[in-house]
Order: structure tokens, then C-alpha cells, then sequence
């Protein structure tokens, strides 16, 4: 949802490199020792996790064979995805007839989409998962017993995969610097810099960290992954719906950290057979990114 890291944006001067700065913004020194201790840990756990996949291979067959046996048919997401698209249009046509001196996103804008598009559209996946059944197929995304393992398992594969988010999005950087593109936030991110009362910032946080992972990971891993699966194979399937959830974000800067992060979240969702890891990744990705962002942006 959010640009990588924008705390390595924000810290550059008009026209130059994240690493060219002379006085960092306030909270800089504060986001910086931040990440530096979520990058050691994720080092760490990345070492951790090599050793264990060596001892024991994953099971890739195993692994699309399951997302093979969740997916919907062709049409029902067809119409799923043409209904999300009514929504959304809706959504923006109403956003407009209430707020017409609205030019540019402000925090009404983010606290508007997840209550009148977010909220709504997960309860209708919901409900298609449960009329088709697939809770029963995703007892651990449901089972109150294995939620706290599922919510570890969330926070480990997070810290496990900032490393490379991180390492590949800075060569991204500099690819696109080089190009001499400019670097911009995402309208989400400038949003939470936007001043805001105690009131509006909690709901900006509860849209951007609890309805929008629900959303895009009940569509994205819940939805589109099993049919990509089913259709193009494991790897291809994760290709497929990772561009496509990096692409529907607009954000060129945003593209491949996005990317791999929509990997990931596959990977991990065909590893754990659980829809609530993915989604806590999810939500801690944009809590950190949020906190890291207002560090620097205060």
C-alpha cells in the first residue's frame, strides 16, 4: 500500500540521493535506529530460516496443489472483480459529490475509501468464502487457538523479509535515479503527514492498518493467487497476481518493492496455508512504514 521505506525519500533535498542529505528531518536519527534494529533481526531470522529449509526442503508441489484445490471459478471472480470495480467508482463518484472543495487527498479522503470501499468489499469476500465453504478449508485463518502462532509467524516472515525488500529497493533507487525520474510519496503517504486531529489519526491508522491488509489480501492471496495458480502454475501464478497488485497501486517508485512484497505475502500465505499471516505482514508493513514516515515527516 505504502512506498518502501519513503522515510529514505523524504531524506533527500530536491533533486539529489537519499544519501546526500545534510540535516535529516526531525525524528530521522530515531527512524534510522529503528530500522537498523528491524533489519539485524531480519538478517538474523533470514540465516535462521536457511538452515531450515535446508534441513527441510519445501514442498512447492504441495504448496500449489493446496492453492490449486482454493481457487474459485473463472466467472465468480470475474464478477467479483467487475463489482469492486462499481464500488470503487462509486465510491470516488460520492467522495466527490460530498467533498467538491476537495482538490487534493486529505485525511477524509483515506478514512472515506476504508469505510465506504475497504470495509464493505472484505465483508462481501467474506461472505463468498464462507458461502463456498473455503472457511472450512482455512481452519487456521480462523481457529481462535492458532491465532497467536499465526500471529508470530506474521511478525517473523515481516522482519525475514525486509532485508531484501530493502537491498532490491534501493537498487531500484538508483535505476530510476539514474533515469532522472523524480521522486514523489504516494497520496496515502503525504495523507498521514497532512495535520490531523488525535480522533482522525486513530481511524486513518485503523483504515491503513487493519481494512486495507484485510481487503487486499482476501482479494489478492484469497482470490486471485489460487485461480493464477490453477491457470499459469505456482511460480507464474505468484508472478502474475504480484504485478498486478503492485501495478493497481499507480506509484512508479513504489513498483518493485511492492512487487516482491505481493511475493512474499505468496510464498508465506503457500507455506502456512493461512490467510492471517499474510494479512499480519500486511498490517505490520504499513504500521512501520507509517511510523517511520511520521518520524521523519513530524
Amino acid at each position: 500500500m505504502f512506498k518502501i521505506f519513503p522515510f529514505l525519500a523524504e531524506m533527500a533535498p530536491q533533486g539529489g540521493m537519499f544519501w546526500d542529505y545534510s540535516r535529516p528531518p526531525h525524528g530521522a536519527v530515531l527512524a534510522g535506529l529503528f530500522f537498523l534494529l528491524i533489519l539485524t533481526i531480519g538478517v538474523v531470522l533470514d540465516f535462521g530460516l536457511v538452515v531450515y529449509f535446508m534441513k527441510r526442503p519445501p514442498r512447492l508441489k504441495d504448496w500449489s496443489e493446496t492453492l490449486r484445490k482454493r481457487a474459485m471459478p473463472g466467472k465468480l471472480i470475474l464478477i467479483l472483480v467487475l463489482t469492486l470495480i462499481a464500488m470503487y467508482v462509486a465510491c470516488s463518484l460520492s467522495y466527490s459529490a460530498l467533498f467538491p472543495s476537495v482538490y487534493e487527498p486529505e485525511p477524509v479522503t483515506l478514512i472515506f475509501q476504508g469505510l465506504f470501499f475497504n470495509l464493505p468489499a472484505a465483508i462481501i469476500i467474506a461472505g463468498i468464502f464462507i458461502h463456498r465453504r473455503i472457511s472450512r478449508r482455512e481452519q487456521d485463518a480462523v481457529s481462535w487457538r492458532r491465532t497467536p502462532a499465526m500471529i508470530g509467524l506474521s511478525v517473523l516472515f515481516y522482519l525475514a523479509a525486509i532485508p531484501l525488500l530493502w537491498f532490491y529497493s534501493m537498487l531500484y533507487q538508483v535505476f530510476l535515479y539514474q533515469l532522472g525520474y523524480d521522486f514523489y510519496l504516494q497520496d496515502v503517504a503525504q495523507i498521514f503527514l497532512a495535520p490531523a486531529t488525535p480522533l482522525v489519526r486513530a481511524a486513518m491508522f485503523c483504515t491503513a492498518i487493519i481494512l486495507a491488509p484485510l481487503f487486499e489480501e482476501f482479494l489478492f492471496r484469497g482470490i486471485l493467487l489460487p485461480w493464477a495458480v490453477r491457470r499459469a502454475g505456482f511460480w507464474p501464478g505468484i508472478i502474475v497476481t504480484s504485478l498486478i497488485f503492485s501495478g493497481m497501486h499507480f506509484h512508479l517508485p513504489s513498483f518493485l518493492p511492492l512487487f516482491l512484497l505481493s511475493a512474499f505475502f505468496s510464498v508465506v500465505y503457500a507455506r502456512t496455508r493461512s490467510l492471517l499471516v499474510p494479512i499480519g505482514m500486511h498490517a505490520c508493513f504499513n504500521a512501520v512504514t507509517v511510523v517511520l514516515l511520521l518520524l521523519t515527516g513530524g
